[in-house]
């Protein structure tokens, strides 16, 4: 399978230093772990997708940002299932995707956090964004149980940690600050 490009822009502004103060210094989900059984939306709030069954029986790579429209990242190629997920509401998650998205990524929106939240990569953010939303990571994982965990680190800011070819690899770098294997990342 071709390997995955990822473009990423680092930004030091004021609010990718208020956005790296806010991110949680623990991860629950972990190599090995199941998705849980939560439905997020697409395109409208009619249309449930459950996170689970989305990637039963498939190799895929679900990624997360902290919401719509954020500076971040772009990804290009990948598995049979590549989504996005984000702490918003269906309508803005689809009018991203139709500026910016391709057909092959599918665009999910986690509109209660509760997805995030079982899976412990919620941020409060209720002082900056009015709610909580999601650090930037990525899961490879195969019939929906999590083969890879990478996310971005503490005091990166904005920059984008979608490292999915090292991840595959198993590569790490001096840069990796975690002594777990299964994270890793690296500045794009």
């Amino acid at each position: 399978m071709a390997g995955c490009v990822v473009v990423a822009t680092l930004r030091r502004s004021k609010m990718c230093r208020y956005f790296s103060t806010q991110v949680l210094s623990h991860h629950n989900i972990k190599v090995g772990d199941r998705l849980p059984d939560i439905d997020v939306y697409e395109k409208t709030p009619d249309n449930a997708v459950n996170i689970h069954e989305l990637f039963k029986g498939k190799k895929g790579i679900l990624f997360a940002v902290p919401g719509a429209f954020l500076p971040g990242c772009s990804l290009k190629e990948g598995y049979s299932v590549l989504a996005c997920v984000s702490v918003n509401d269906p309508y803005v998650m689809d009018a991203w995707h139709s500026q910016y998205g391709s057909d092959e990524i599918r665009m999910l929106a986690d509109t209660n956090c509760k997805f995030t939240k079982a899976i412990d990569m919620a941020i409060d953010f209720r002082s900056f964004l009015g709610n909580y939303r999601s650090q930037r990571y990525s899961l490879l994982i195969d019939d929906g149980v999590v083969t890879s965990v990478s996310y971005e680190p503490e005091d990166t800011g904005l920059a984008c940690l979608l490292c999915i070819e090292r991840t595959k690899k198993g590569e790490h770098t001096k840069n990796d600050r975690s002594s777990k294997d299964d994270v890793g990342y690296k500045y794009l």
